[in-house]
């Protein structure tokens, strides 16, 4: 058995994987990235706890991937397109359990969510009218401020569809959320 020796306190230690995901990327990323991508997936899915989660699970999921020796070209991206799909799941097994639920007659929200701002309802209620696409997308494009190419490669259609889905979206959106101009442009580049 080999001895495992720890670094002094205060000693800054730079963990890389074969790939180049270290240390510092994942701190960078947890800064950086993580909250917007949490944000975004929480509207998307309706529960915080569950998209911090997600996010999570994924991070830790690139980790394992990257210390196998695969390489995670873009962090944030990886993450979210693995954090949605985990959400998905996690959709699908809730909306499973309140069937059972309410076959057997019995009431309550499992996902314990927290509450949340009067505002914050007003848009889970108005993107709440959109396909399930058009919500993906949206909240891609302006939660996490995708670029329309990168949806186009995270949802897997083109920059067109991803162009019309967001105009569609955004016809729908005005109304409920007192918007007189829905005709803004989409930008290929949404990031401040």
């Amino acid at each position: 058995m080999q001895a495992i020796r720890f670094p002094p306190l205060g000693v800054e230690v730079s963990v890389a994987s074969p790939t180049g995901l270290t240390e510092g990327a994942i701190r960078a990323f947890v800064l950086e990235d993580y909250p917007r991508i949490v944000t975004g997936l929480s509207v998307m899915c309706g529960s915080r706890p569950a998209a911090e989660d997600a996010v999570q699970e994924a991070l830790a999921k690139a980790w394992e991937r990257s210390e196998r020796g695969e390489r995670i070209e873009e962090l944030a991206g990886w993450v979210t397109v693995v954090a949605r799909n985990s959400l998905r799941s996690w959709s699908r097994r809730v909306r499973a359990e309140r069937r059972a639920r309410g076959a057997l007659g019995q009431q309550g929200d499992p996902s314990h969510g927290t509450p949340m701002p009067d505002d914050h309802v007003d848009v889970v209620r108005a993107l709440a009218r959109l396909t399930k696409a058009q919500r993906e997308t949206t909240v891609l494009h302006y939660y996490l401020g995708m670029t329309v190419a990168e949806i186009g490669r995270v949802l897997g259609v083109s920059e067109g569809t991803v162009k019309s889905t967001l105009h569609r979206a955004r016809q729908i959106l005005a109304p409920a959320l007192g918007i007189d101009d829905p005709a803004e442009e989409v930008t290929h580049d949404a990031r401040p």
